[in-house]
C-alpha cells in the first residue's frame, strides 16, 4: 500500500512537469519562452506600436533599440510595457516629434477628432474663431449684447478643443474633458444640425448605439427648452452640462473600452475583458492603462 502511494505521487509528479514544459501550466496557454518567435514577428509588434501609438513608423534605430530591450526581457508582458509606457510618457527630445509623449497626446487628440468630428482641421477651429472676434466687434459697435455673448460663447468653446490636447498632456483634464469639448463645439453643430441629430449622434459616437425613446425624450428637453432631467444617474438642464452628464457616465467608460479593443485589435472586448478594466476604468479614466492591458497580448503582438 505504501509503494502503491508512493509510485502515485511520482506520476503526478511527472505529470507536473510534463504539463509545465507544453505550456499547459503557464496561464492562457502561453509557452514560458518566447525565444523562438521571428525577428520579423517583433519587429512587426514593434512598428504596430509606433502607428498605433505615434501615428507613425519607427526610425530603424528605434527597431534595432526597441528590439534588443524586448529581446533582453524575453518578450513577456514586463517588456512589453515597458515599451508601451516609454511611447506614451517619454518627454525627452526626439527629432520629429519634439518627444514620444506629445505625438502620443497629439495622436489621442487627432483619433478623438476623427471619430467625433470627421476629422476636422484645427484650422476650421480657427476660421470659427476669427469669425466669432469679428462678430464680437460688430455686435459691440451697435450694442447687441446678446449677438456679443453668444460669440464670446462660441470662441470658448473651440477654444476648449484646441486646448484639450495639451490640457490633457498636462493632466489639467482626464479623457473626459477631451471627449466633452469635442461634443461641444459649432463643428460637432454642424456635422450633427438640429437637436434631434445632435442627441443620436452623441449616443452613438459615445455609446455605440442609439438612444431609447425615453432617454432621447429626456435628452431632447434638457438640449432644446433647458428642462432639468436625469439620466445615467447625472442631472442637466442646458447643452453642456448634458456633455458632461454623458461622458462621466458608466457607459461612457463602457464605450471608450469598446473603443480601444475597436481600434487595436479589430474587435469588440468580451465581456469579461469589460469587466476586468471597467471598475478602474471609471474610477481613474486612466486611458494608457486600458491601452497597455490590450497592446501587451499575444493577440496584438501577433505571437
Amino acid at each position: 500500500m505504501e509503494r502503491s502511494v508512493q509510485c502515485l505521487v511520482i506520476f503526478y509528479l511527472c505529470l507536473s512537469v510534463s504539463c509545465r514544459r507544453s505550456g499547459e501550466d503557464v496561464p492562457n496557454n502561453r509557452p514560458a519562452s518566447f525565444e523562438n518567435v521571428s525577428t520579423v514577428k517583433v519587429e512587426n509588434y514593434i512598428n504596430r506600436l509606433y502607428i498605433d501609438l505615434l501615428g507613425r513608423e519607427p526610425l530603424d534605430q528605434e527597431v534595432i533599440r526597441d528590439l534588443a530591450g524586448l529581446r533582453a526581457g524575453d518578450l513577456d508582458y514586463d517588456s512589453r510595457r515597458r515599451l508601451i509606457t516609454m511611447l506614451m510618457t517619454d518627454s525627452s527630445f526626439v527629432e520629429g516629434d519634439s518627444s514620444y509623449k506629445k505625438a502620443y497626446y497629439q495622436r489621442i487628440y487627432d483619433l478623438t477628432k476623427a471619430r467625433l468630428l470627421e476629422g476636422a482641421g484645427d484650422d476650421e477651429f480657427r476660421q470659427q474663431i476669427g469669425n466669432a472676434r469679428f462678430a464680437v466687434t460688430s455686435a459691440r459697435l451697435t450694442g447687441d449684447s446678446i449677438a456679443v455673448y453668444s460669440a464670446l460663447e462660441t470662441i470658448d468653446r473651440c477654444e476648449n478643443v484646441l486646448k484639450s490636447r495639451r490640457s490633457y498632456q498636462l493632466g489639467l483634464i482626464d479623457i473626459r474633458g477631451m471627449y466633452a469639448s469635442m461634443l461641444d463645439n459649432p463643428v460637432y453643430d454642424i456635422i450633427n444640425m438640429n437637436t434631434l441629430n445632435f442627441v443620436n449622434a452623441s449616443f452613438d459616437d459615445l455609446f455605440f448605439r442609439f438612444p431609447t425613446r425615453d432617454e432621447f425624450d429626456i435628452a431632447y428637453g434638457i438640449i432644446e427648452t433647458g428642462k432639468g432631467a436625469s439620466l445615467f444617474g447625472g442631472f442637466a438642464d442646458n447643452k453642456p452640462a448634458y456633455c458632461q452628464m454623458l461622458v462621466n457616465s458608466r457607459e461612457f467608460s463602457e464605450g471608450m473600452i469598446k473603443w480601444c479593443y475597436l481600434s487595436l485589435v479589430g474587435r469588440e472586448p468580451s465581456t469579461q475583458e469589460t469587466y476586468n478594466l471597467l471598475e478602474d476604468f471609471h474610477k481613474t479614466k486612466n486611458l494608457q492603462e486600458v491601452q497597455i492591458n490590450i497592446l501587451i497580448t499575444d493577440e496584438y503582438a501577433h505571437f
